[in-house]
């Protein structure tokens, strides 16, 4: 008989300590509507204990243990009967709801399955914050995104808790922190914690939050106690605290995730991670291997993640805690033995199911079959409902997990309002107005040197705002231009402020607009001047962003293709080579593609081998440093020193002490200089600093204050003004970097790319780290290196580079490539501006000797 795909969805409910999982009918999906035979999940038999899982925290996370009291571990789950079968169809599709236990910290010891007081106070809770810490800066900020719900929990009884904690100069009489659900006002509170976090409740309206996706916004209004500068508003802070902001379900809630539109429901947890478990037997295996890197990239494009991090198992570690799907893969033979309840169906045909674990709200999706062939069936059916094509096509970034709206592709030629990119109409009565944005630009965008982007302004301020107050435009936390006000009192209408395009850069850009406004009443700053309510300044939301056509080609190597998810040649899949087929490098591979699909909205296209060969023209390298094969950091044009520097220089742990990790690298005298006993006198150091400068002749001293002229006015260096061709260095990245990727090109058209860390744990952890979304969005250059407990990346410039045809030949490409081009090398500009200038002369008077008549 002809087997034919089925699409399974099974709910099963523990029945108690050492019962056997009840009966479920699974659904069939097969044409025709007949339903396959019940099958009756075996009993769950008794393991070993799990071995205990590594930590993919990032450094600096809060502990297990957090400061707000929660449900214990595992939770009871009332003895129920056969769990009705559940589809993976629609979402308003009729199912029963399954029971479910509540949300798990790690840490909390389990709780007796046989305890009847710990089921009537059985609660879920959800946190909710895409970040490990949120902060408000300012005198306004703000920040949205999404959440998903599944049915139980949309139609549950809910409560929002939240946390935060601001500085001490935060007036609360002026300052309030808002939030808003769906449009709906749920929370609006005093700013009143500089001492401690402080825990707020509010109850969400009954039939507000929605099955499926919704959107939060937080904002903050904060004024400053005494200080009416422009200056003291950079003092101003609110930061929400990630362990105690919550959605809080009603008791008998549940959590059931019925098909695979539930995925984005699964949430995060406390530091904003989402954790993919997959459980699969002998992953050394190649057919393991290569089918387990397409699924966690098709369960995180079908989950919207916003920060996806992998862990691989061969082993069931228990019940998921918060945050956290696992993910059961293999042949149906091999998972029976692994994953208790694995249905007889798997046997005969290909299985995707999800199945509630006994004791938790987490869930377990299982992708089996029979075979080799019917796995791939099974892995399909996750993939092609995890794909966008709408959003590709579009060039939207799906980012509302992390940001909302989600991001636009400005190709060039192109407008964006600021109603569309999030920014409404603000009216503001401080010192200080920010309001900011993003925009993604493709990976093969070129126009760095010459181009300028509009940005068309629509504002008003009144006579109260003196001039020279202004408004400053940053790209990517770099100022790009500023405008001057120069009248009192006005009505700006289509405004041209032009925007240089040399902060941009492929991938996704962060757009800030401030204005710092200034009065006379600010600068007597009566008491109590904070607190006015006065307006004095106003953004319309019809602001436009023009972007002008731009030159598109791409360049080998260069990481920002990378960052977009993406390798150099689409054309060709690039060969992914792991250093060991092991769990923990398994799983830093999983992370990195799981991150790359999400940032192209597809799966990437590679193929993976146990070694790199010689035809291949593009390979992505990934192991630690001690398992690289020798040549790889000469190839990646890294230091060699590598592999002494980094096993002799171990990095601090996370609980190095603060002085260690602040910001300004100050220490102790006795620490910095131990050999010297005292310091130097007054005299000595100006001595010091004066021969140092006397070392330098008149000559020297004039040359450098033309160099420092060149710079500041026409951003010219000498290392501009250069015939010969630039090579990169061996890249040696900082000590205390923990992980590192570096990438060169070839010969031929490809590219060799190596990510590396100090030991294969550090390397999954590390990778799990840059996987957020805003790390991940600075990835960049041809080197980049990673430092603990940082959330910004060194980058290191592209030099040496190969320009790869992109995009359908045309003249008007080929001009503006040129222009960029000509304006980075401005030397080789001028020498072929001359070569024109001389043949035109040479030309134009052999022309006159010919036909022209002397005088």
């Amino acid at each position: 008989m002809r087997r034919v795909p089925i699409l399974f969805l099974l709910g099963l409910q523990a029945m108690g300590a050492g019962s056997a999982f009840a009966q479920a009918t699974p659904f069939n999906m097969a044409p025709g509507g007949s339903s396959a035979p019940k099958t009756s999940p075996a009993p769950v038999p008794n393991q070993a204990a799990p071995s205990t899982p590594f930590d993919m925290r990032q450094p600096g996370s809060p502990p297990a243990a957090a400061p707000v009291a929660r449900p214990s571990d595992t939770q009871p789950v009332p003895p129920v009967g056969t769990a009705a079968p559940f589809g993976m169809g629609p979402r308003n599709a009729a199912a029963p709801a399954g029971s479910v236990g509540s949300t798990p910290p790690p840490a909390r010891a389990p709780v007796a399955m046989n305890a009847p007081a710990a089921r009537s106070a059985a609660r879920i809770e959800r946190p909710i914050l895409p970040f490990e810490t949120l902060r408000f800066e300012g005198e306004t900020d703000a920040r949205s995104w999404t959440f998903h719900l599944t049915q139980d929990e949309a139609a549950s009884g809910t409560t929002l808790s939240m946390g935060y904690k601001n500085a001490v100069v935060v007036m609360p009489e002026g300052s309030r922190l808002r939030i808003t659900i769906n449009g709906e006002s749920v929370l609006d509170t005093p700013i009143s914690s500089s001492n401690d976090i402080k825990r707020v409740t509010a109850s969400i309206r009954q039939g507000l939050l929605r099955p499926g996706q919704n959107i939060i916004r937080m904002e903050a209004l904060q004024r400053h106690r005494t200080d009416c500068t422009v200056a003291a508003t950079y003092e101003l802070w609110t930061d929400v605290d990630s362990a105690s902001t919550r959605l809080i379900f009603a008791e008998g809630a549940t959590k059931t995730l019925r098909g695979l539109d539930d995925l984005p429901a699964v949430g995060v947890d406390t530091a904003g991670v989402t954790t993919i478990r997959v459980v699969a037997p002998k992953i050394y295996r190649p057919e393991i291997r290569d089918r387990l890197l397409r699924l966690v990239q098709a369960v995180a494009l079908r989950g919207r993640y916003a920060h996806p991090v992998i862990q691989v198992m061969e082993s069931d570690p228990g019940p998921s805690p918060v945050g956290t799907i696992k993910v059961a893969m293999g042949l149906a033979g091999e998972l029976r033995g692994l994953v208790p309840g694995i249905p007889d169906a798997a046997t005969t045909q290909p299985l995707t199911m999800m199945m509630q674990e006994p004791g938790s709200i987490g869930s377990t999706l299982v992708v089996a079959g029979p075979t080799w062939q019917d796995l791939d069936t099974a892995i399909g059916i996750v993939r092609v409902q995890g794909m966008n094509p709408l959003n590709v096509e579009r060039g939207m970034v799906d980012t509302a997990s992390w940001h909302w709206p989600e991001v636009p592709t400005a190709f060039g030629d192109q407008s964006f309002r600021f109603a569309n990119l999030g920014v409404p109409t603000q009216e503001f009565s401080g010192r200080r107005l920010k309001a900011d944005f993003a925009i993604n630009l493709p990976p093969d965008f070129y126009a760095t040197e010459y181009g300028e982007a509009v940005l068309h302004l629509d504002a008003a301020y009144t006579s109260a705002v003196r001039p020279g107050s202004h408004v400053n435009v940053f790209v990517n936390d770099m100022i790009s231009t500023q405008m001057t006000i120069t009248t009192q009192g006005d009505i700006v209408r289509r405004h041209s402020v032009r925007v240089p395009l040399k902060n941009f850069k492929s991938g996704l850009n962060r757009v800030t607009i401030e204005a710092a406004l200034m009065t006379d009443a600010d600068a007597r700053c009566a008491p109590g001047e904070t607190l006015s309510e006065t307006n004095r300044f106003v953004l319309f939301d019809t602001t436009t962003l023009e972007f002008p056509n731009f030159g598109r080609i791409g360049r080998l190597p260069d990481l920002a293709v990378l960052g977009a998810g993406r390798f150099s040649d689409e054309d060709l899949p690039t060969t992914v080579v792991l250093a060991r087929p092991d769990a923990l490098n398994l799983s830093a591979a999983g992370t990195l593609l799981a991150r790359m699909a999400r940032n192209a909205g597809q799966p990437v296209r590679a193929q993976f081998a146990n070694a790199a060969s010689a035809e291949d023209e593009s390979v992505l390298f990934i192991g630690a440093v001690d398992q690289i094969p020798p040549g790889m950091l000469n190839r990646v044009r890294v230091t060699e020193h590598l592999r002494m520097m980094w096993p002799s220089t171990p990095v601090a742990g996370n609980k190095a002490s603060p002085q260690t990790a602040s910001a300004d690298f100050t220490m102790p005298l006795s620490e910095a200089s131990p050999d010297r006993a005292t310091t130097a006198s007054t005299d000595e150091v100006r001595r010091r600093w004066s021969d140092t400068f006397q070392r330098r002749g008149i000559i020297q001293q004039t040359v450098g204050a033309v160099q420092d002229w060149l710079e500041k006015t026409f951003s010219l260096s000498l290392s501009s003004l250069r015939l010969e061709e630039r090579t990169d260095a061996p890249y040696e990245p900082p000590q205390r970097a923990s992980l590192l990727m570096a990438q060169s090109r070839t010969e031929d058209a490809g590219v060799w790319t190596l990510i590396t860390a100090r030991t294969d744990r550090a390397l999954a952890d590390e990778m799990a780290r840059l996987a957020n979304p805003m790390l991940w969005s600075q990835v960049s250059g041809r080197a980049i290196a990673l430092e603990p407990r940082e959330m910004k990346l060194q980058i290191e410039p592209i030099s040496d580079y190969r320009f790869v045809q992109t995009q359908p030949p045309s003249l008007t490409n080929l001009r503006l490539v040129a222009a960029n081009w000509m304006s980075a090398n401005i030397l080789q500009y001028a020498l072929v501006m001359l070569a024109c200038c001389t043949f035109l002369g040479v030309a134009t008077a052999l022309l006159l000797s010919r036909l022209g008549r002397r005088s």
